[in-house]
C-alpha cells in the first residue's frame, strides 16, 4: 500500500498540467463502460423476443415490428461506443502529450535548483538516471491503467447487475478464477522492477560505452587507439548479461501464466455448465442462456482485468516512485526566506573568516583555515599546485558549495544572507572547464548577461574586449554561426578560440566581481600579453580573482595569495613574495628557469 500513496499525487500533478482533457477522460470512461451491459440486456430481449414469436407462430411483419427497435438499439449503443473509443483515444493523446511536456519540464526545474554536490554523486546520477527512464513514460502509463481500472470497475458493476439475479455464487467462482491472474501479476512486475533498479549502475556504464563511441570529444582516440572493438564489446557484454536475466523472467512467468489460464477456463465452463444444465431444466429462457453465458464472460474477463490492472498499477508506481524520488531531493544551498540586498556598489570588500570546507564523500578537508581579506576593487591572483584548493576556494565564493563552518561577508553581509540568483548576477566567472554550448556564438557570449542577449552593441564590445570578434568575424554567419559539429552547419573552434569565446562571455556580466579561472591556459604567449594588457583595463574598479600557472600573468595582481594543502601559506605582492623566498619564489625561479637557454641546452639543440 506504500506504493500506491504517489497515485494521489500524481492525479494532482495531471491536473495541474491538463485538467480539462483529464475531466473529459473520466467521463468517457464512465459512460463507454456501462454499454456493455447494456447491449447485452438488448441481446437477451430479442432472443426472448425471437423464440416467444417463433412459438406463436406470430406473422413475419409483426416480428420485424417488435424486434427492429430493439436492433436498433443495439446497434446505436455499438456506434455509440465506437465514437466514445474514438473520442477517449484522441483526449489521451493529447493529455499523454500535455503531461508528458509537464513532467520533463518539472524534471528540469528540479535539475537546476540541485546543488553542483549532487551531480558529483554516482548515486545521484544513479536516482537521476532512473527518474529520465520512469518520468517520461509512467505516470501516464499509471493514469491510462487508472482510467482503465476505473472502466473495468464500473463495467464489472453493470455485469454484476445482471449476474446477481442469477447465482450470487458464480460471482464467488469468478473471483476466485481471478485471484491467481492477480497474485502472478504483482510476484512477476515486483520482481521485474527490482530487476531493473539493480541493473541502474551497470546500463550507465553500457550507456557510458556508447557515449564514448559516439561522441565527438572521444572520436580522436577510440581510433589512435583502436579501442572501438573493445568498447562494443563491453557494451554488448552488459546489454546480453540483462537480456539473459529478463529472458530467465520472462520464461517463468510464462509458465506461471499458462496455469493460471487453465484455472480461468475451467471456472468459466464451470459456470457454463451450471447455466446450461438450468436452461435444459426449464428454470431459465433461452434469452437467459445467453445473457448469463454472455455476461459471465465478460465479467471474468472485468474482473481479471481489474486484478491485472492493479498489478499492473502496483508495477508502474514502483517506477513512479523513482520520479518522485527525484523530485523530492532538496538542495542544501538554497537562499534565505528574508534577503538582503546585493550590495551596489560594493565598498568595504570580501572578508573571509576561519573557513573550512570538505568535500562530501571526503574524509580530509580541502580548505582550512582559510583567513583573507579583499577590497572592493583589488586584484587578487591565486596560485598553487593542482589540488591546493584554488578552484574551490571560488566556488564557495559563488555558493556552488557551502562551507563547513567560518564565515564569507561581503560588506559585512555573509554570502548565505543573499538571494542565490541576485548572488551571482553580481559574480562574473570563467572556469577552466567553462561551457562550448552547441549554440549561435551570439548565444555562447549572450548568457554571460542573459537579459541583454540581444543586445548587440553589448555583446559586440565584449566580443572586442575578450580578442573573439577577429574569430567571429572569420566565421560564415558571423555571431549567428552555429559552433561546435553537433548540429547540421555548425562550426568548431580551436581550443584558444573557444577561450576568447569562453572570456567574451565572462566579460558580458555586469558583475561587480569577476572570476577568471586560467583565462589564458589555451592562448599563445602572444595572445596571452595583448588580453591581459586589455584585462587590467576592463577589470578596473571591479574586484577580480584570478587563477594562473603562468607568472607573467600572476605577477600583474595588486596581490598574490599563495595555497598549498588548502592553506594560505603566503600573501603578498610579488616583489614582497620574491624577497621572502619561500614557496612563491621557488615556483617562480623554476618557471623562469625552463624559459632560459643554457649553453649545454643551445649546444644540445
Amino acid at each position: 500500500m506504500a506504493i500506491f500513496k504517489n497515485m494521489p499525487r500524481l492525479f494532482r500533478l495531471v491536473w495541474k498540467a491538463t485538467p480539462g482533457a483529464l475531466m473529459i477522460s473520466v467521463i468517457l470512461t464512465l459512460t463507454s463502460s456501462l454499454l456493455p451491459a447494456a447491449q447485452i440486456y438488448i441481446s437477451k430481449l430479442i432472443v426472448d423476443q425471437v423464440v416467444a414469436m417463433v412459438n406463436a407462430a406470430t406473422p413475419m411483419a409483426a416480428m420485424i415490428q417488435t424486434l427492429l427497435p430493439l436492433v436498433a438499439g443495439g446497434f446505436g449503443l455499438l456506434v455509440l461506443q465506437a465514437f466514445l473509443q474514438q473520442l477517449d483515444t484522441y483526449t489521451t493523446q493529447v493529455m499523454s502529450d500535455r503531461f508528458l511536456l509537464f513532467a520533463n519540464t518539472q524534471m528540469l526545474e528540479q535539475a537546476i535548483l540541485l546543488d553542483l554536490a549532487h551531480y558529483e554523486s554516482p548515486e545521484f546520477h544513479d536516482i537521476l538516471d532512473r527518474a529520465q527512464q520512469s518520468g517520461s513514460n509512467y505516470p501516464m502509463r499509471v493514469l491510462r491503467v487508472s482510467l482503465r481500472l476505473l472502466g473495468q470497475v464500473t463495467r464489472l458493476f453493470g455485469l454484476l447487475a445482471l449476474l446477481l439475479r442469477f447465482n450470487p455464487w458464480v460471482f464467488a467462482l469468478l473471483l476466485l478464477s481471478a485471484l491467481p491472474t492477480f497474485w502472478a501479476g504483482i510476484r512477476f512486475s515486483e520482481r521485474r522492477f527490482w530487476m531493473t533498479r539493480r541493473q541502474t549502475p551497470s546500463r550507465r556504464l553500457a550507456d557510458y560505452f556508447g557515449a564514448v563511441l559516439t561522441e565527438p570529444k572521444y572520436v580522436k582516440e577510440v581510433r589512435l587507439f583502436n579501442l572501438g572493438s573493445y568498447l562494443v564489446e563491453q557494451y554488448h557484454k552488459i546489454r546480453a548479461d540483462f537480456n539473459d536475466e529478463s529472458k530467465v523472467l520472462a520464461r517463468k512467468q510464462g509458465v506461471v501464466q499458462v496455469s493460471i489460464e487453465m484455472i480461468a477456463a475451467i471456472a468459466f465452463y464451470s459456470a457454463y455448465a451450471l447455466v446450461l444444465w438450468e436452461a435444459l431444466l426449464g428454470q431459465v429462457t433461452i434469452g437467459d442462456l445467453t445473457l448469463y453465458a454472455g455476461t459471465f464472460q465478460q465479467a471474468q474477463g472485468a474482473t481479471q482485468g481489474i486484478l491485472i490492472s492493479i498489478a499492473t498499477l502496483y508495477e508502474f508506481n514502483l517506477y513512479v516512485s523513482q520520479y518522485f524520488e527525484f523530485l523530492d531531493l532538496t538542495p542544501q544551498v538554497a537562499s534565505p526566506r528574508r534577503p538582503k540586498d546585493f550590495p551596489k556598489p560594493i565598498r568595504e570588500g570580501l572578508v573571509l573568516k576561519d573557513v573550512f570546507f570538505t568535500y562530501p564523500g571526503s574524509e580530509f578537508p580541502t580548505l582550512k583555515n582559510i583567513n583573507l581579506s579583499v577590497g572592493a576593487t583589488e586584484c587578487i591572483a591565486l596560485v598553487g599546485l593542482n589540488g591546493s584548493g584554488k578552484t574551490t576556494l571560488l566556488k564557495l565564493l559563488t555558493r556552488l558549495y557551502d562551507i563547513d563552518r567560518g564565515l564569507i561577508t561581503i560588506d559585512d553581509i555573509p554570502l548565505s544572507a543573499f538571494q542565490l540568483r541576485d548572488l551571482r548576477r553580481n559574480i562574473g566567472v570563467l572556469f577552466q572547464d567553462f561551457a562550448r554550448y552547441a549554440l549561435s556564438a551570439q548565444d555562447n557570449i549572450g548568457f554571460g548577461d542573459l537579459p541583454h542577449r540581444d543586445d548587440t552593441q553589448q555583446i559586440l564590445q565584449a566580443a572586442e574586449d575578450a580578442g573573439a570578434d577577429p574569430v567571429i568575424a572569420d566565421l560564415t554567419d558571423g555571431y549567428d554561426t552555429v559552433l561546435g559539429k553537433m548540429f547540421t552547419g555548425g562550426v568548431d573552434l580551436s581550443g584558444g578560440q573557444w577561450q576568447k569565446i569562453g572570456l567574451a562571455r565572462a566579460f558580458m556580466s555586469q558583475a561587480q566581481v569577476l572570476i577568471l579561472d586560467e583565462p589564458t591556459a589555451a592562448v599563445d604567449a602572444i595572445a596571452e600579453h595583448d588580453l591581459f594588457e586589455r584585462f587590467r583595463q576592463l577589470t578596473q574598479g571591479k574586484m577580480t580573482f584570478l587563477v594562473s600557472h603562468r607568472f607573467s600573468t600572476v605577477r600583474m595582481a595588486d596581490r598574490i595569495v599563495v595555497l598549498e594543502n588548502g592553506e594560505i601559506i603566503e600573501n603578498g605582492t610579488h616583489d614582497q613574495l620574491i624577497a621572502q623566498q619561500g614557496r612563491y619564489e621557488e615556483m617562480f625561479r623554476l618557471q623562469a628557469e625552463s624559459y632560459q637557454v643554457t649553453p649545454e641546452s643551445a649546444t644540445y639543440s
